[in-house]
């Protein structure tokens, strides 16, 4: 099978959004738990809840996936102050130790199959830009709003 893919070097910011963002991008309040992945195509995943008990993933895809350094660092900040002052540390604990940051973004449904055989439906928040406050209260906002194109994806 060939290979499908554009080299880096060749993919525009209006291609790389279409790609991402295809619902319309809304503004989301996530409480971002300091647990961080990698996916195949070195997306950064976070995982977050959305009011109290809804369980989400954030994806930092593309380009905003490198923009991601004071994220991180508040994430991290977060982690080692829940893991000194938790005697127990368990995923109890890891759930408190959020961090509340406003992203704008498109959701994705996700499908996959339950044990039973079931098709179940998850959603995924594609992150385009966010606003985090630090511990001193001044805000920090990274990333970038969406590059639309009129010109259809095979053109750009």
């Amino acid at each position: 099978m060939p290979h499908r893919r554009k080299p880096p070097h060749l993919i525009s910011p209006a291609y790389e959004d279409n790609g991402l963002f295809k619902a319309p991008v809304r503004k989301v309040t996530v409480a971002l738990v300091p647990q961080m992945t990698r996916n195949y195509r070195q997306y950064v995943v976070v995982r977050g809840f959305v009011e109290p008990n809804i369980e989400v993933a954030v994806i930092f895809a593309g380009r905003r996936a490198k923009m991601l350094a004071p994220l991180e660092a508040q994430l991290r900040k977060r982690l080692f102050r829940a893991k000194a002052i938790t005697p127990q540390w368990d995923q109890a604990a890891l759930d408190s130790a959020t961090l509340i940051v406003s992203i704008e973004g498109s959701w994705r449904p996700r499908f996959e199959r339950d044990p039973a055989g079931w098709e179940t439906r998850s959603y995924h928040l594609m992150a385009a830009r966010w606003t985090i406050i630090d511990d001193t209260g001044l805000s920090h906002t990274a990333g970038e709003g969406p590059v639309r194109s009129d010109v259809p994806r095979e053109m750009v």
